[in-house]
């Protein structure tokens, strides 16, 4: 395969997982409030992408 070929078939945009400096997204919010609610935890709305989903494990950890 040539190198052109190869950047062809790899799409490197797909092959890097998200920035998770980047800021929590519209879903985890949204999970992140439910289960705050329903574990009268508090709601952090400045949260990053990570903390975010270790937040959600944590709070599912203690709903269920």
């Amino acid at each position: 395969m040539t190198p052109s070929a190869t950047m062809k078939a790899l799409d490197t945009a797909q092959d890097v997982p998200p920035d998770p400096r980047e800021p929590m997204t519209d879903v985890q919010a949204a999970r992140l409030r439910d289960l705050s609610d329903r574990t009268g935890e508090s709601y952090d709305e400045n949260l990053t992408m990570q903390e975010a989903e270790r937040r959600i494990a944590d709070l599912e950890d203690i709903a269920w």
